[in-house]
């Protein structure tokens, strides 16, 4: 409250409200054009990356399709039927009319419109349609040649001499019995209907479509509207062949509309798979983000006015309200003494004050602290004053106070000068916090026997709020830009926004680099909190198949956060030595438990190279998994003093430990004895390290008998 007085008086509300507005609209305006401009940058980055991302899958999907083909062809290659089919012989004859019935069969709902035999000379003696046989001749076809040079071979063709529109043509050798060449058997299909199920966008509805061109520009695949069998202009093709190349996008005109394009090549057919656009289609999202941010900012500085204006009134009872301030100082549940800061005398007490240390108010008015019996050490009130002499104020500042009849109490002291009538007064607030400190050390023994899951959980809750806002704010952003939401185009369309110039606004003023940093620092905070939160979680009896390295690893990320470790060792200051073996197997265990065991190992291993007589000078713990005959072990050594013998053979008893009081349980240990133990079959031994420090061994047995 003192700090909106001091605020309100200097601003002089009542006479400098409007100059106040006038900046705060400015503010308001800055904020708009600078949420304009930047929307339209962000727009265009992610319809960029919306668009490799589709080109991506457009690749992986054609590629894994083209090897399914291919694997498939280079198993019907093997069949004797088919070899056999190729002879000139009677029994040749009849192995073609079981091949041609197996061709057919192999058609039939599939993408495959025609399967067929090929004999050595080109000439085509069985297909999945017999219109094929005896027709033409594909010795010149170079999928054909390659197939005879032994090579499973694959060629687009712009026009088939059969279907007439852009035919896929996959070859694969015919081997007889003793591995003579026979022949080619070969299958193709249009490349439309390879493509059918790609979303390449309707042509029809939307400006931005997808296209499968070959080497020359022919239309091998298209959306509706758009025929296949076409061939792209030159200049088009020149930048299809930059952007495939660099990767970017590719800029361009059609008559009065801007375009952007990009391509990526396909590896296994030589494709090109291109997604053009209308660069005006990028835009429209960007008027309606600006106008609400307008209408937000504009809200905000009605709240502001009103804000101020309520101040205002505010002051005006202030300046009325020394009767209630009076009377608030008498009955104040807290102890409060007035004292003069030139003499140092009391001037009042209010009656908090009385019942609590037991004096009268004739007993200590016109009396000095110094006089008065009030602090149990001297040098706790020459602390007080020489602080609040520094800073013109004190905030809690504890120390031990002596009552009438002789009681100590724990009180906790916070003083303010304040000017009253002219003259500088120490208002001191008195807070017994003896009952509150018995109960904090209650707590904190008892804290102390919770599982650190528990500890966890709650961090991992309450850091969850603010994180929780980040990544909402995040993406309403991200689904407030994206360039393919009707609502969002039509805003852009309205307002015609200038994309290039917003696209180098951005980049220049690397607006795009700091969303991406919010959206990393937001998923890096995210895997923290689930990962806290996965530890919290109550552990089943039901054991399963778990990674000890991620086990291990997942340990020591809590080590380093571990807030009481870095209270006395910075756990991160530690070097951590990793030794685990590629190949390591699965075992059978309770995850988090055995993530309690190793947390409370490399606990205690920090805390005993923090409380050594001679500091370590490089501290390291090694974390080392082996994988031996029917066990997996984990040893986590540490080159801190190490363990005496006679505290070896008690180290895992409950209750047991050499920490000082308030420090240690000496439960942590013990329970993870039990854990391993009892709870997993295994065994947990100590041993003193080479380097002299002390090395912990966790033996876990294989177990294969798992529920699933």
């Amino acid at each position: 409250m003192n700090a909106v007085r001091r605020f309100v008086s200097v601003l002089s509300l009542d006479r400098h409200l409007a100059p106040v507005l006038t900046v705060v609209f400015a503010g308001v305006v800055l904020s708009t054009l600078l949420a304009y401009f930047s929307t339209k940058n962000t727009l265009t980055k992610l319809a960029l990356g919306q668009t490799q991302q589709t080109l991506g899958f457009l690749n992986r999907e054609i590629g894994s399709r083209v090897k399914e083909i291919a694997a498939r062809l280079d198993l019907w290659s093997r069949e004797d039927i088919y070899a056999l089919a190729l002879e000139n012989s009677y029994l040749g004859e009849s192995a073609r009319e079981e091949a041609t019935r197996r061709m057919a069969a192999r058609v039939t709902g599939s993408s495959f419109d025609r399967v067929f035999l090929i004999k050595l000379n080109g000439e085509i003696v069985a297909a999945s349609h017999p219109d094929m046989v005896g027709r033409f001749s594909v010795g010149d076809r170079a999928y054909f040649q390659m197939a005879l040079a032994g090579n499973l071979s694959m060629e687009t063709l712009a026009s088939g001499r059969h279907s007439h529109v852009p035919m896929l043509v996959v070859a694969a050798p015919v081997h007889t019995g003793t591995g003579i060449l026979a022949g080619v058997i070969a299958v193709a299909m249009e490349t439309s209907r390879f493509a059918g199920e790609l979303p390449l966008g309707e042509h029809s509805r939307e400006t931005g479509i997808g296209l499968i061109l070959d080497k020359t520009g022919v239309i091998l695949a298209a959306p509706s509207g758009i025929a296949s069998g076409l061939s792209w202009a030159d200049w088009r093709m020149d930048e299809v062949r930059k952007s495939a190349a660099s990767g970017e996008p590719a800029h361009f005109r059609e008559g009065d509309v801007k375009r952007v394009l990009m391509a990526v090549p396909n590896a296994e057919t030589g494709w090109y798979l291109v997604l053009s656009a209308e660069e005006d289609e990028l835009l429209r999202p960007a008027a309606r983000i600006a106008w609400l941010t307008g209408g937000v900012s504009l809200a905000t500085l009605a709240l502001v006015a009103l804000t101020l204006a309520a101040l205002g009134r505010a002051m005006a009872g202030l300046r009325q309200s020394e009767e209630k301030f009076s009377r608030i100082f008498m009955f104040a549940p807290d102890t409060i003494l007035l004292a003069d800061m030139d003499s140092g005398k009391v001037v009042d007490a209010n009656e908090a004050f009385t019942a609590q240390t037991g004096y009268a108010r004739e007993d200590i008015l016109g009396k000095t602290s110094a006089e008065l019996p009030l602090y149990a050490n001297s040098a706790d009130r020459e602390a007080f004053h020489s602080l609040l002499r520094r800073d013109g104020r004190v905030d809690h500042f504890e120390c031990e106070s002596r009552y009438k009849d002789g009681t100590i109490a724990i009180c906790s002291l916070s003083g303010q000068i304040v000017i009253i009538g002219g003259g500088r007064y120490l208002m001191t607030m008195v807070r017994d916090i003896t009952e509150t400190k018995r109960m904090q050390e209650m707590m904190v023994q008892t804290e102390k026997m919770i599982s650190v899951g528990g500890i966890a959980a709650g961090i991992a809750h309450e850091i969850n709020n603010p994180l929780g806002i980040v990544l909402q704010a995040s993406q309403n952003i991200v689904q407030r830009t994206r360039p393919d939401f009707r609502k969002n185009l039509e805003a852009a369309e309205k307002i015609g926004l200038d994309m290039r110039l917003l696209d180098q606004y951005m980049k220049v003023r690397k607006l795009d680099v700091f969303i991406e940093d919010i959206q990393s620092a937001a998923s890096r905070a995210s895997a923290i909190i689930r990962h806290m939160l996965d530890f919290s979680r109550r552990s089943e009896s039901r054991r399963t198949v778990c990674d000890i390295r991620a086990i291990a690893d997942s340990a020591l990320n809590l080590a380093s956060n571990d807030y009481d470790l870095k209270k006395s060792y910075d756990f991160k200051k530690i070097e951590i030595v990793r030794d685990y073996p590629p190949d390591l197997p699965g075992v059978g265990c309770t995850a988090t438990e055995i993530e309690q065991v190793l947390l409370n190992v490399l606990r205690n291993a920090a805390q005993a190279m923090a409380a050594a007589a001679s500091p370590v000078a490089a501290p390291h713990i090694a974390v080392r998994i082996r994988d031996l005959t029917d066990r997996v072990r984990i040893e986590i050594e540490d080159n801190g003093p190490g363990v005496p013998e006679g505290v070896r053979t008690r180290i895992f008893e409950p209750f047991f430990t050499t920490k000082q009081p308030g420090v240690g349980t000496g439960l942590g240990l013990s329970v993870s004895y039990f854990i391993v133990t009892k709870g997993h079959g295994g065994k947990m031994t100590i041993e003193t390290g080479p380097d002299g420090g002390a090395v912990f061994c966790i033996d876990l047995p294989k177990d294969e008998r798992l529920e699933g």
